[in-house]
């Protein structure tokens, strides 16, 4: 896949593979998101661009917290996508794009110059001052959080069990259905998979008797596993090989997704056609010929138990 070594593009190098298992690398750039960064996103949020991708659930994450946070139609957003030839290239029509970038890389090598590692997404972009102030999706979301409008995503007193219940479904889930997609030896794979179905076995449990992760309101938790879930039974029940269950299949857990699939705003921000491409073109080596799966018969419209 490449990344940066000392500023440089790699194409041929990278470390998310070790031993036949995928292991994700911490984010590498440190967030500059001081109380000045978040006045200015609060009052001036043109002067910054969100970076994202259409087909990454980290960038979608990002996305979903600037919708609910009020930042739709006022924080500027650059869409990357299509082949990684170099990493993430963004997409001809945007801001970055329409000044000549043409490559992720190249806003991580204009931060750091000695830059080691993947260039990733999300990133918030700072206009005037040419850097990147953070590439950490859940630093992102903490700041769109604390510089948008309307009721708090994860409220002081709910702050510390709404990051345990995350760091679980991350490590369960989110970043499981990844080491059961890319697995290269046979015993990481079931590892995985066995970790996916276990901690969705758990989330179907919490949501039996309740709308949301946390009750009846949208927690940033909220946002992160519906970033998730409206991709599993598209590329991760069947790229990614995770083929117990479909979401679907989970009655809580399909009314949870559709529950904030259908709120204002969200189904503008999910691109089934560019989630398909993403992973299947890009994610993976199981895939050599590039053929991209159908999308599966979904009714996301459909209103049935969501009262």
């Amino acid at each position: 896949m490449g990344m940066l070594i000392d500023g440089q593009w790699e194409a041929d190098t990278d470390r998310f593979m070790q031993d036949g298992t995928f292991q994700r690398e911490p984010s590498a750039l440190s967030s500059d998101l001081s109380d000045t960064a978040l006045n200015r996103l609060r009052d001036t949020p043109e002067a910054f661009i969100l970076v994202a991708s259409a087909s990454c659930p980290w960038s979608h994450g990002a996305v979903l917290a600037s919708i609910f946070k009020g930042f739709s139609g006022r924080l500027p957003i650059q869409w990357a996508g299509g082949p990684r030839v170099e990493g993430y290239g963004l997409l001809p029509h945007g801001p970055l794009a329409e000044s000549g970038t043409r490559h992720i890389h190249t806003l991580y090598s204009a931060t750091d110059p000695a830059y080691t590692g993947r260039a990733t997404v999300p990133v918030l972009w700072d206009l005037d001052a040419e850097c990147i102030l953070s590439n950490s999706s859940a630093d992102l979301i903490d700041a769109f959080d604390r510089a948008g409008t309307g009721p708090s995503l994860c409220p002081d007193d709910r702050r510390p069990e709404i990051e345990a219940l995350t760091r679980r479904i991350f490590d369960g889930l989110s970043n499981a259905v990844y080491r059961a997609g890319l697995a290269e030896r046979q015993d990481a794979y079931d590892d995985a998979v066995d970790t996916v179905f276990d901690t969705l076995d758990m989330l179907e449990a919490r949501l039996a008797d309740t709308r949301y992760l946390f009750g009846g309101w949208i927690s940033s938790a909220d946002l992160r596993l519906f970033a998730t879930l409206v991709r599993f039974d598209t590329v991760y029940a069947t790229h990614f090989r995770c083929t117990r269950r479909r979401i679907v299949d989970y009655p809580a857990l399909w009314h949870f997704t559709r529950r904030i699939y259908q709120q204002p705003g969200i189904r503008d921000s999910v691109d089934f056609d560019e989630i398909r491409f993403g992973y299947y073109v890009n994610d993976g080596s199981h895939n050599p010929h590039g053929i991209i799966g159908q999308q599966p018969l979904i009714d996301w419209d459909d209103a049935t138990g969501l009262d």
